[in-house]
């Protein structure tokens, strides 16, 4: 892993794609295609993002963004690939993924000879360069053998290109470096053996220090906790799946709930040297040590986890608290906890997109134990250097560069810890500063885009319900970062959170000690308000677009989000690709539907997780596909003054899942995800959707469809919190619908080249029960009530067009004026806004806006263009234009197709 500077046209290690893709001037591939439009990049692999990897990288001559790439390749379990499974999922685990071992060779010639590199036998198949590489070509080389044989099998020769730009990057050190860093005395864990007395004398006058120190007064007076549920829940009636699934439900937060006090105890030690507290995590340590590791609960990897790390991180602050007696029952332990998250890793885990319980949380909880005991037992050592390497060579697992999280917001939470300790315990290990990476260089912006403060976040993927605005755990992690980046809008945000929700900052939570071991008494912080930063900015790596009308005040304006993304609809993401979500004053007027129950119960899968429930376009009535398969992605996005603008491709989303572990989640609750349950092949073979925030409070979406037979398009919208209602309409090929809402005026106007029927109710296409007793954020169990929708849909048709007009006004909406349609180009007058759209799905696709006041033109197809008495032609055949004055001077943009980083450069 190397480090570089937060550029979004740099690029760090690129993930998973399935076939080759090439840029556009080539003219063929057989995974990318120019269609009959220049300027268009259509993507023919059957994914991007692999379940887990099916092809190595680098190959093929790629040049790599980087002086030292990790090497990749498809795990086998000596006869097969490895295939999808992952921690807690019934598909069973491959018997044989342990029995077998890898080599890799490196070197600058094709024979091997020059610059060789040849690595140790190892159980897992990922190998991170660890050293810089001369600028030139290489050629590398895996091998496999089962365990204990002598005969090794060989991949082919792969080569790639190092640029000499990258020549300078620092490379992050070798395992060795690591492991002899940790060779001395405890306490290992955050570096305290050689920085312990400089953290207790810069914390002495740390006003959060002191507060903590009182908090942890009161702590010792707790009583022990006993082994019972942290709720009640009734199973009566639940089927033998349901039971475990609540059961489960009741022990959640129980290791937590134990564990935290015995973290929190050494914290106090350490900050004060009061053996008091030591002395009283021992005695909450030994009573969970005590506690039955297959039990319900601290049986579960949530649970277990939490207690492996409570107990790792008294074994190392207290170990000269312990006797030998006890220094074995906690070596023991630990072990038995360690090893059953560890034996089931290699072979798998570094392979998987991502294994979301273990990258969320408990391979930080491994990572502290193991750091605890790496020098006590054996195994230890290959636990550090497995996870160190999966880290240097896969981290951020759902995202490349660009700041963005792949699953939506609502889950991005879950992975916070994680990031900030695992950054903060690798970047001690290794020397390298883990925060300076372009993904976390992006990250504030992805959090201040997506989820401004005071207003709600992007409606998508699982839990997004739960976060109605910025909630505790997003405060705490935005507020970390500013510890170690030294962003002036992250500042801004943080301020403004803290001015907001002052009462997030009362109490001590999970960002504590990060806080601590960062601390700075001197520290000023430069805050820079984002008022005057693009209105727009594209994530398109996880395939987001975020548009604002005032990214300061997006809890007083509009907001807009258009979404598809390269990873379809994997782990928590859901198969919305080219869906929208529209907020105003903070609140979400459309975007995702239904609730979040469990991850594959019949709402899930019925709906909350399908295309169902997103603001996109069915097939017949049929979903996109749910896995990698169903993906989309941003090929143009374009920020302005005045216009904002993004266009989204789903033409890859659509038809049968393929993918195995969705397929067997039906099959685990006996549903069957044909047509009759909204799946199947619908023949869609084009949706490219064109989405334009125009100043005024204006959304316009333009949808490009086309299948290979006809079908009836259905263009779907979705209001979580209001009511819609059907507004009567003179012409059969337009329909209109208003929100009611509390904060202004909103109707919507869809239009095509021939009849709609305008479908609005209330009700779920499958029912939202909260059988297993979920909460929200504030623990109170959620309250599953009907949401409104509406769904237009066309007459059959091979090729279509649908032209969305939705306006959000504190005062009245215009009435949008049809000054002409010939031939399927209609000429609309909308306020001061002059628009002309191609609908009929047979001729060659338009659309142009004009801002008569704003000064501006949007400009896509080849109607003629004329701005301010001026003839424009574009440069780019097939591209989207936007012309703009800024006081006497004409900033022009023009944008044709631009891959993401997984389409680039992870290639076969």
């Amino acid at each position: 892993m190397t480090l570089g500077k937060p550029n979004k046209k740099k690029r760090t290690e690129p993930q998973r794609m399935k076939k080759i893709i090439i840029p556009i001037l080539t003219l063929l591939s057989l995974n990318v295609v120019a269609q009959q439009q220049p300027g268009v990049i259509k993507l023919t692999a059957e994914k991007l993002h692999a379940r887990v990897r099916e092809w190595p990288y680098p190959i093929n001559g790629i040049t790599v963004p980087t002086n030292a790439p990790a090497l990749l390749w498809p795990g086998t379990n000596g006869k097969n690939m490895v295939t999808p499974m992952e921690s807690g999922s019934e598909v069973p685990e491959d018997p044989n993924i342990g029995n077998v071992r890898y080599k890799v060779v490196l070197a600058s010639d094709k024979d091997f000879k020059s610059d060789l590199t040849e690595s140790e036998e190892q159980r897992w198949a990922v190998y991170p360069l660890h050293k810089a590489l001369k600028p030139g070509k290489w050629y590398w080389k895996y091998g496999y053998a089962l365990k204990g044989a002598k005969q090794w099998s060989w991949s082919p020769v792969y080569n790639f290109v190092v640029n000499t730009k990258y020549a300078n990057e620092k490379v992050a050190p070798p395992i060795s470096e690591v492991l002899k860093r940790n060779q001395g005395a405890h306490p290992l864990l955050w570096d305290m053996n050689r920085i312990g007395d400089d953290f207790y004398r810069n914390n002495l006058e740390n006003p959060e220090a002191k507060k903590f120190i009182a908090f942890a007064e009161k702590l010792m007076k707790e009583p022990l906790p006993t082994e019972k549920p942290q709720r009640i829940i009734d199973t009566t009636g639940k089927n033998e799946r349901e039971k475990k699934i609540i059961i489960e439900r009741m022990y959640h937060g129980f290791g937590d709930a134990v564990g935290t006090p015995v973290r929190n105890l050494c914290i106090a030690y350490q900050l004060t040297k009061d053996k008091r507290f030591i002395f009283d995590a021992k005695r909450r340590a030994l009573n969970i040590a005590k506690m039955d590791p297959n039990g319900l609960a601290t049986g579960d990897d949530f649970t277990s986890g939490a207690v492996l790390e409570a107990l790792g991180w008294f074994y190392d602050a207290g170990y000269a608290f312990l006797d030998l007696q006890e220094k074995e029952l906690f070596k023991n332990i630990i072990t038995i906890r360690a090893k059953r998250i560890y034996d089931h890793l290699p072979n798998r885990f570094e392979l998987h997109v991502s294994d979301n319980h273990v990258w969320q949380i408990t391979l930080r909880n491994l990572a502290i134990a193991t750091v605890a005991v790496v020098n006590e037992v054996p195994e230890a050592k290959e636990w550090l250097t497995y996870m160190y390497e999966v880290w240097s060579a896969r981290f951020p697992v759902l995202g490349t560069t660009d700041g963005g999280w792949h699953e939506g917001n609502g889950y991005f939470r879950v992975n916070f810890k994680s990031i900030i300790y695992l950054s903060q315990m690798f970047g001690d290990f290794s020397g390298v500063d883990y925060f300076k990476l372009p993904w976390m260089q992006n990250l504030p912006y992805y959090m201040l885009y997506t989820h401004p403060n005071n207003a709600a976040s992007t409606a998508i993927g699982d839990m997004w319900e739960n976060i109605p605005d910025v909630v505790k755990g997003e405060a705490w992690f935005a507020d970390a970062l500013t510890f170690r980046m030294n962003n002036p809008y992250l500042n801004w945000y943080v301020n403004a959170i803290k001015t907001s929700h002052p009462d997030y900052f009362r109490g001590t939570d999970d960002y504590l000690l990060f806080r601590l071991l960062n601390y700075k008494p001197d520290r000023k912080l430069t805050a820079l308000s984002p008022e005057k930063l693009p209105k727009s900015r594209d994530f398109i790596d996880v395939g987001v677009v975020a548009m604002h009308e005032d990214l300061a005040n997006a809890d007083k304006t509009l907001s807009s989000y258009l979404f598809t993304n390269p990873f379809g609809s994997s782990g928590h993401g859901h198969a919305s690709q080219n869906a929208f979500t529209i907020n105003y004053k903070g609140k979400v007027l459309f975007g995702g539907s239904g609730y979040y129950s469990n991850f594959s119960d019949k709402h899930n899968l019925l709906y909350y997780r399908s295309s169902k429930a997103y603001n996109t376009i069915l097939a017949d009535s049929l979903n996109q596909k749910i896995g990698e398969e169903g993906y989309g992605w941003i090929p143009r996005a374009i920020t302005g003054q005045h216009i904002q603008y993004a266009l989204g491709d789903a033409s890859n989303a659509y038809g049968e899942i393929k993918s195995e572990f969705w397929l067997d989640r039906f099959k685990q609750i006996n549903l069957v995800p044909n047509k009759a349950n909204g799946y199947g092949e619908s023949g869609v073979t084009l949706y490219r959707r064109h989405m334009l925030q125009l100043e005024g409070g204006y959304i316009l979406l333009y949808d490009e469809l086309e299948a290979n037979k006809a079908v009836k398009w259905t263009t779907q919208f979705h209001a979580p919190y209001y009511t819609i209602e059907a507004q009567p309409t003179n012409n059969t090929n337009e329909q209109h619908f208003a929100l009611k809402t509390d904060l202004g005026n909103v109707n919507a106007a869809v239009f095509a080249n021939s009849a709609l029927n305008l479908n609005v109710h209330n009700k779920f296409y499958e029912t939202a029960v909260n059988w297993n007793k979920v909460t929200n954020d504030e623990g109170k169990i959620k309250d599953f009530v009907d949401q409104w929708h509406a769904g237009i849909t066309s007459l059959p048709a091979q090729k279509f067009r649908f032209f969305t007009i939705i306006q959000i006004r504190d005062g009245k909406t215009e009435v949008i004026k049809t000054l002409s349609a010939t031939n399927g180009l209609t000429h609309l007058q909308l306020g001061n806004w002059d628009i002309k759209v191609q609908l009929d799905g047979n001729k060659k696709a338009a659309l142009q806006v004009f801002g008569k006041l704003a000064n501006a033109l949007f400009n896509y197809g080849d109607l003629p263009v004329s701005f301010n008495g001026q003839a424009y032609k574009p440069q780019l055949t097939g591209s989207s234009t936007l012309l703009e004055m800024k006081g006497t001077k004409l900033d022009k943009q023009e944008v044709v197709d631009k891959l993401p980083d997984v389409a680039l450069y992870d290639k076969e």
